[in-house]
């Protein structure tokens, strides 16, 4: 049973509630220029600035003391933490009757259509409310580590201007950062003494003096009487800059806590609202949620334009890899935003073709390893493909394809006799891994890759493509003779004639690797393998020692070098951990095959940060990065950039069955064996939203805004009314389309019980329409009759089973 409490609609309004005891960790949350990290108590544990690269603050806390008697005021019954997309709540209770209520949220406003975004800011909002028959008078103590993880040599001041501390590095002078509130501190100080922060009895009046030299722990006090059934609200900041004028103007920049996190919630509001999924599942729907939720949380605007790290708060790097994988989900999210971070692979790729590994968001300083051919560089090619395919911008096409033409060319020069990409790379680890497991330690995969060379296969058919498109069509025809040759070579020498699978990888000494790993994905993903073979793979990835509860392992549990915990080859469990990002390359893959078990990946992985958070080390609706084989606690970092955007994508282009090319779109929904339901509303495409919903009625039937050219059959309608649909329940997913006099509206039952409720629609309805209803539980369309209008507008009681749905058909005749 979980712990946690899921609040809201599971597609629209996920939210967790959980008990203040119950965390291990708080949310990891973020804008354009700031970055946070929330502890198990609520607490600001750390502060980290996009441009600068560093942490610059520390723990930021609050300490509150009753005034007359000096005592400490702690809770002593758990309180409760709530965690939204974009900010996390505090609520406990003081023994002196004083209700707390702390937010904490970094502002993320929609940029500006000039490029414009907010300026750094991270807000700790308080609301002290008192419950009782008498005033009550209390000290609130904030206290903030000042210098962060920069060098011990921080100097602060106190600003009389801002009401606040300012503090920089004497050897960083502009790593300037600003700490104050929004009521002037009735006393402050910077100081070493951090016992004064968890005394037992107030500290008083502090000095008003800033000496505290190279390691300030700097404070402020504020002090509040509040009547009867009244509230004191105030709120800090910690804003920085470089220099003390940018720091000083970016803190006042920072508008008061309601209206910033007013605008936070509206850019969120705004970007969940896209790409939305209903399915039965509710787990299924929040993950396609909190997926967007965490990619929002990493999209920073860094010196050298818009990226992600990977390694939020830890890492200045952007990943080649990585970043390709984001655009596949960003494309339906901000597509915007994957391609600029495509087009800094673009700007930095190097002369021969090859794309770089990483390169440094602060100043686009590049490395690739030293390898002659890696992963980075088909990615790229399939990246900027998909997001042409999704957007239609033939401008960025024409942009794009001279790198992708020169990174195809380069592929083909790195191939072997055999007609295989080669790795030459005798080193181990970064230096001698191609692939996406390559912090392996001691550990080479190079030579022939499976992995590899399906990505290269699908690059360069995807370059010839591109040709085609922009009329070059000697050159696509030469693209796809080779892509074909690839695709033969690959059939010819990787696969395993012993068990009808795929080799790990010839090895650079000759030898065939015969492991079998998560990795034998690849050649399903990306079309090398033929539908026998990819039956047989996604069969034997489903077998029980690839699998836990919360996701696949890396290495078969069976398997010699199987290491659960990385404590072999370095600790990132590559050999036998539960890489989330696996799991969903595999719902992708097995959509096709086994909806089943698509399901169920996307399911059991996205409930595990749930279910238990203080003992998985996870936290609710927050996607870590990877887990131990064994016990499936939580061992990488927090947020993993990398894993909500194929979430996203493995949920609309896998389960939902959306498939992008250049000169068509078809749809073919993969309903699991107890999905009788699913839809996708709001999806961005080309200028354009679609909308659609598939039911067995009982034949599987496709509603759509849209034409797709290839499909189940289905029912074109013009205008896409969800958003005016409404259902009653949490549990109700609800949608609708409309064209004239005519609409079609869906009811979908989340939950695991039949229930009673009613279905009503918020658009202009005149006259009467005849209505025929088809009852999943009852397996049959009913004929409603003629109903008047003003009836379907109170609304239209419907009985829906456990997971099943509803589906009302209506056309005005009066």
């Amino acid at each position: 049973m979980s712990i946690t409490k899921e609040l809201g609609q599971s597609e629209k309004v996920a939210i967790y509630e959980t008990p203040d005891n119950e965390l291990a960790i708080g949310s990891t949350l973020g804008g354009p220029k700031a970055a946070c990290i929330i502890k198990a108590t609520g607490a600001i544990q750390l502060i980290y600035s996009i441009d600068s690269g560093q942490v610059l603050f520390g723990t930021v806390m609050l300490r509150h003391y009753a005034s007359v008697t000096g005592m400490h005021l702690t809770h002593e019954q758990p309180g409760t933490f709530l965690i939204h997309p974009e900010h996390q709540e505090h609520k406990y209770a003081l023994p002196n009757g004083v209700g707390v209520h702390e937010t904490v949220f970094v502002l993320s406003g929609q940029p500006g259509t000039d490029g414009a975004v907010d300026p750094p800011g991270v807000y700790l909002a308080v609301e002290l409310h008192n419950g009782t028959d008498e005033a009550v008078e209390m000290e609130t103590y904030a206290y903030a580590d000042l210098r962060g993880q920069t060098g011990h040599d921080v100097v602060a001041e106190y600003d009389k201007t801002l009401n606040a501390l300012v503090a920089w590095n004497a050897s960083e002078p502009d790593w300037v950062r600003v700490f104050g509130c929004s009521e002037p501190p009735a006393s402050h100080e910077t100081s070493l003494d951090h016992g004064k922060a968890v005394a037992d009895a107030s500290p008083g009046a502090l000095s008003n003096k800033t000496e505290a030299p190279t390691d300030p722990l700097g404070a402020l006090q504020h002090s509040h009487k509040i009547a009867p059934g009244q509230t004191a609200r105030f709120f800090y900041v910690m804003s920085f800059g470089s220099g003390r004028k940018e720091a000083a103007r970016n803190y006042k920049d920072c508008p008061p806590a309601a209206e910033a996190l007013e605008r936070t919630k509206a850019h969120y509001h705004d970007a969940l609202g896209r790409a939305v999924l209903v399915t039965p599942n509710a787990q299924v729907n929040r993950g396609v949620l909190w997926a967007k939720a965490n990619m929002m949380r990493t999209m920073i605007k860094a010196p050298t334009g818009w990226c992600f790290v990977n390694d939020p708060t830890r890492s200045n790097n952007s990943v080649g890899r990585d970043t390709c994988w984001f655009a596949y989900g960003g494309d339906f999210l901000n597509p915007s935003f994957a391609r600029d971070s495509l087009l800094a692979y673009v700007r930095n790729q190097e002369k021969s073709g090859k794309v770089v590994e990483y390169y440094d968001i602060r100043n686009g300083k590049t490395e690739d390893y030293g390898l002659n051919i890696n992963d980075n560089t088909p990615l790229l090619i399939l990246a900027l493909w998909h997001h042409y395919n999704a957007t239609g911008d033939k401008d960025f096409l024409k942009e794009v394809y001279p790198a992708a033409l020169k990174a195809a060319r380069y592929i083909l020069s790195q191939r072997n006799a055999q007609g295989l990409v080669w790795c030459t790379a005798t080193k181990t680890s970064d230096w001698g891994i191609i692939g996406w497991r390559n912090v392996i330690a001691n550990y080479r995969l190079s030579g022939a890759s499976t992995e590899v060379n399906s990505e290269c296969h699908a690059a360069l058919r995807t370059a010839s493509h591109m040709a085609r498109v922009l009329d070059k069509h000697d050159e696509s025809a030469e693209l796809a003779q080779e892509a074909e040759a690839l695709k033969t070579a690959i059939n010819t020498h990787l696969k395993n004639p012993q068990n009808g699978l795929y080799y790990l990888n010839i090895d650079i000494d000759g030898y065939p690797r015969t492991d079998v790993t998560s990795d034998l994905v690849f050649p399903v993903m990306f079309g090398v393998a033929d539908e026998e073979t990819s039956a047989r793979i996604v069969s034997r990835l489903s077998d029980k020692d690839f699998w836990t509860a919360a996701g696949i392992r890396t290495t078969p549990r069976d398997a010699p070098d199987y290491d659960p915990a990385g404590l072999v080859n370095g600790p990132y469990g590559l050999q036998g951990g539960v890489w989330l990002g696996c799991s969903f390359w595999f719902a992708f893959a097995a959509a096709h095959y086994n909806p089943e078990f698509m399901d169920h990946a996307l399911s059991a992985s996205f409930r595990n940060f749930s279910m238990d958070p203080r003992r998985n080390n996870t936290v609710p609706g927050q996607f870590s990065e990877w887990l131990h084989g064994e016990t499936l606690t939580n061992e990488g970092m927090m947020l993993s950039p990398w894993d909500p955007p194929r979430y996203l994508w493995a949920a609309i282009e896998g389960a939902a069955g959306l498939e992008l090319s250049d000169d068509s779109l078809s749809l073919r929904p993969r309903l699991a064996p107890n999905w009788k339901w699913m839809g996708v509303r709001n999806l961005p495409y080309r200028g354009q939203r679609l909308t659609w919903f598939v039911v067995r009625a009982p034949d599987v039937q496709l509603y759509t805004n849209f034409h797709p050219q290839q499909s189940e059959p289905y029912q074109a309608y013009d205008e896409d009314i969800s958003a005016q649909v409404e259902a009653g329940l949490d549990s109700v997913c609800a949608m609708g389309l409309r064209q004239g006099d005519k609409l079609v509206l869906l009811a979908g039952n989340t939950g695991g019980q039949t229930i009673n409720t009613s279905i009503r629609v918020n658009v202009p309805l005149s006259g009467a329409y005849r209505v025929r209803i088809y009852e999943s539980l009852l397996g049959q369309w009913l004929d409603r009759g003629v109903i008047p209008a003003e009836r379907l507008r109170q609304g239209h009681v419907l009985q829906i089973e456990r997971m099943g749905f509803s589906l009302l058909e209506m056309q005005q005749e009066v």
